[in-house]
C-alpha cells in the first residue's frame, strides 16, 4: 500500500487536511450546523460564535469517547462578567447532579485557593477565558477536566486554574456532546477533536 506523503513525511489527502508534525486530521466546519454530527477517531469540529450565550456543539458521542476541546473567546481583558461557563450535555440541564472542584491563583491573590461546588451541568471554566478542556464519556464515569486562563472584572483581573466537574449520575447516556453556555454575550470559536 502507498501512503500520500508531502515533501516533510506528514499524511496529505486533500485540502480539508490539517497537517502538523506529529499527526494529520480532519477538520469539519460545524459552524450553524442544525444536527448531530458524529465526529469519528481524529476529526476535529471548528465551531465558530459571534455576540452569543449559547453554541450548541452539534457532536454526537457514546459512551467510550474522548475528546479534546479549546475555547477561544474573545471577551476583552478585565471586561467579563465574573460567571461560570458550562457545557450542558445533551443539551439540557440536570439539577445538582454535578460535582465541581478546582485550584486556581489570581492576580488579585499570592496563594492557591480552591473550590468545591454543584451545578446543573459541567462548569468548564470561568468569565472571559482560554480553555483546553478534556471529556471523558463512559456512561458509568463522566468527566469534563480544563486548563484554563480567565479573566473578569471582579476582583481580578486574570486567573490560571485546573478544573474538574463529574457527573454523579452513573446511568444516564450522553448522546449529544451539549451546548456551550456563556455568562454574556461572547464571540470565539471552539474546537473539539475525537482521540477515542
Amino acid at each position: 500500500m502507498i501512503v500520500p506523503l508531502n515533501g516533510v513525511g506528514v499524511l496529505d489527502l486533500s485540502a480539508t487536511y490539517v497537517k502538523s508534525s506529529v499527526y494529520t486530521f480532519r477538520r469539519v466546519d460545524l459552524t450553524g450546523a442544525t444536527s448531530d454530527y458524529n465526529l469519528q477517531v481524529g476529526e476535529e469540529a471548528y465551531i465558530s460564535f459571534s455576540n452569543a450565550t449559547s453554541v450548541p456543539l452539534r457532536i454526537a458521542t457514546q459512551s467510550g469517547t474522548y475528546y479534546e476541546m479549546d475555547l477561544i473567546s474573545f471577551v476583552t481583558l478585565k471586561t467579563g462578567t465574573g460567571a461560570a461557563i458550562f457545557l450542558n450535555p445533551n443539551n439540557t440541564t440536570y439539577s445538582n447532579a454535578f460535582t465541581f472542584m478546582n485550584v486556581y491563583i489570581n492576580d488579585g491573590n499570592s496563594n492557591v485557593v480552591g473550590n468545591k461546588n454543584t451545578y446543573n451541568a459541567f462548569r468548564i471554566t470561568w468569565s472571559g477565558a482560554h480553555a483546553r478542556v478534556y471529556i471523558h464519556n463512559v456512561t458509568v464515569a463522566k468527566s469534563v477536566k480544563s486548563l484554563a486562563h480567565m479573566w473578569d472584572s471582579s476582583s481580578y483581573g486574570c486567573a490560571i486554574a485546573i478544573e474538574l466537574t463529574y457527573w454523579n449520575d452513573t446511568s444516564t447516556a450522553w448522546t449529544s456532546l451539549g451546548t456551550v453556555t456563556f455568562p454574556q454575550s461572547y464571540s470565539g470559536y471552539i474546537l473539539v477533536r475525537r482521540l477515542a
